[in-house]
């Protein structure tokens, strides 16, 4: 737990400095503490993600950001100074319980982030993705060693920038500052509004720590999904508030918020929608800022098509490719298209076979119906929708949550077009349920004891294993030194398979599954399936690892 907040203060460091610096560089002024530590976060996702194409993200990088650091401190001392001050200020004016309730979850999370990871994805890439950044930096056709290694999300170019793996292999906890940062956030707002209670955005806002038991199981596992929940939750903030009145500093920052999560997850495309309305609907007072938006939003789509070319090999990954604009370390076509058959029916929990069989409304049933924590999660989703439509008189006159509504129902259709898993909806369930929930808790006590609740919840899984919610127990091992980023124990074997050296778990049974063996890693399973069904194997293209992989067919079946 103390390196995690040791590696804490660090990362806050870099991003704060970062932070204020682009927004003078931009001419934002008065940006909310946290969005201002988040931009900086963006910015050194972009200048890792650029670093990434070249080299490696390992210590050359970090001498590089620290010369960054030390010459934007020098630069812009003063706004950082005001900047930290600002931040105490701040804190200094919330309430007792709110500055109590604060401690307990920073604690709550530290030891959420020190523990074991459960996420079974953290076991099939997500270690994998950031040890080949760090290693090696994006490499050609990496999809052809593991398709996941594939999404390389900008969230794990963050954190391959941030695990400092060069002195220590235990770190992988950004999602821990993360969620830390989204409570502070929405404490924050709660605190103002019982205080001043001028805006009910405010309390809906501020009780975001009351999902807290939910979050947590992303805590210990640098997952993405963690990230787009709270991200996503600042830029509806920002389009409330900047919907009828915009000014520039809104206007850039939902631009910079949106294209960081696209850079994080693509499925978050439909969010680029609300900075377009904002900058349609204010178009002649906001025209003057065109350049900055199409600054922001060309940086990130160049990155993007980037990093697909070099992984993937194709442009528009993950829809399927054209033929005639593939790399030649490109998927072999037979195995896209079945893959992107795959990921359309795993999202109805059915096969590629079922799903081709039967009718959207036959599936949607099945969706409805599906059994397990996925079938719960899709029950929750279709209720939270069907509640704003009973209460939607409430907000009748707020046009812009009616939007926002709109896009929940718009990303809805088109998860049943491509993969309904409701991970890739929770961003609109969290956002619709805290407006629906504040117009119940209104009063400071019930808001209180609603906050006591959520902190007890998450104890119960940090003290208790409970397979259902993906979390682990805390260990008082972990107080100095965290749990490592597997589960797994490191368990291999090293087999010989053409030009190519490949290791293999032997303590990780599925499928996907390669934890923290060493690079190249590929699990058993997947490479008798890919040998047996698809005819090849993964090869290197050249002598260095650097040049990275694409697939061999295997000729009479050898």
């Amino acid at each position: 737990m103390l390196l995690i907040l040791f590696s804490w203060g660090l990362i806050l460091t870099f991003a704060i400095v970062v932070g204020v610096s682009v927004n003078r560089l931009l001419k934002l002024q008065e940006v909310n503490p946290v969005l201002v530590i988040f931009h900086g976060f963006f910015t050194l996702t972009l200048l890792a993600g650029c670093w990434a194409i070249f080299a490696a993200i390992d210590w050359k990088f970090f001498i590089f950001l620290l010369i960054v650091l030390a010459y934007f401190m020098f630069i812009n001392h003063s706004l950082i100074i005001n900047y930290l001050a600002l931040f105490k200020q701040e804190f200094q004016k919330t309430s007792n319980f709110v500055k109590i309730i604060l401690a307990v979850i920073l604690v709550l999370i530290l030891a959420q982030s020190a523990s074991a990871p459960s996420l079974l994805d953290n076991e099939s890439y997500y270690i994998q993705t950031i040890a080949w950044l760090n290693e090696f930096g994006l490499v050609n056709g990496l999809i052809n060693l593991h398709l996941f290694l594939g999404q390389n999300s900008g969230w794990h170019i963050l954190q391959s920038a941030f695990n400092f793996n060069f002195i220590y292999d235990r770190f992988n906890d950004l999602n821990g500052l993360c969620l830390l940062l989204a409570n502070y956030y929405a404490l924050i707002k709660l605190n103002h509004y019982f205080k001043f209670k001028n805006n009910p955005l405010d309390l809906a806002i501020g009780l975001f720590p009351i999902f807290n038991v939910f979050l947590f199981q992303f805590v210990s596992s640098p997952s993405p999904d963690l990230a787009v929940y709270i991200i996503s939750l600042f830029l509806f903030y920002g389009f409330l508030m900047n919907y009828h009145a915009c000014s520039k500093n809104g206007l850039i920052s939902l631009v910079m918020l949106t294209s960081f999560l696209i850079l994080i997850k693509v499925t978050t495309i439909v969010f680029v929608l609300f900075p377009m309305v904002i900058y349609i609907k204010h178009y002649n007072h906001v025209k003057q800022y065109s350049f900055l938006v199409w600054l922001v939003a060309l940086a990130t789509l160049s990155l993007i098509v980037t990093k697909n070319i070099l992984i993937t090999g194709n442009a528009i990954y993950p829809m399927i490719g054209i033929e005639s604009l593939k790399a030649s370390w490109s998927l072999p076509a037979n195995i896209e298209t079945y893959f992107y058959k795959y990921a359309k029916a795993y999202g109805y929990a059915v096969t590629p076979e079922v799903y081709s069989n039967n009718t959207y409304l036959d599936l949607i049933k099945t969706w409805m119906f599906q059994t397990g924590m996925d079938g719960v999660f899709n029950k929750i989703m279709v209720l939270v929708l069907c509640l704003f439509i009973i209460f939607i008189k409430k907000f009748k006159n707020n046009k812009a949550i009616l939007f926002i509504y709109g896009i929940a129902l718009l990303q809805l259709v088109v998860l049943f077009i491509t993969s309904p898993q409701f991970r890739f909806y929770m961003p609109f369930v969290f956002m619709l349920s805290l407006l629906l929930i504040s117009k119940i808790i209104t009063t400071e006590s019930l808001a209180k004891r609603f906050l006591v609740l959520s902190v007890l919840a998450v104890l119960v899984p940090l003290i208790f294993n409970i397979p259902n919610l993906k979390t682990s127990a805390f260990s008082t091992s972990y107080l100095i030194e965290p749990h490592g980023n597997s589960r797994f124990a490191k368990d291999y074997q090293t087999i010989n398979l053409g030009n190519t050296h490949i290791n293999i778990p032997k303590n990780i049974g599925f499928f996907w599954g390669t934890g923290n063996t060493p690079l190249p890693a590929f699990n058993a399973q997947q490479l008798e399936y890919f040998k047996t069904y698809f005819k090849v194997i993964p090869q290197q293209r050249t002598e260095d690892l650097k040049d990275g992989f694409y697939s061999k067919s295997l000729k009479n079946g050898n």
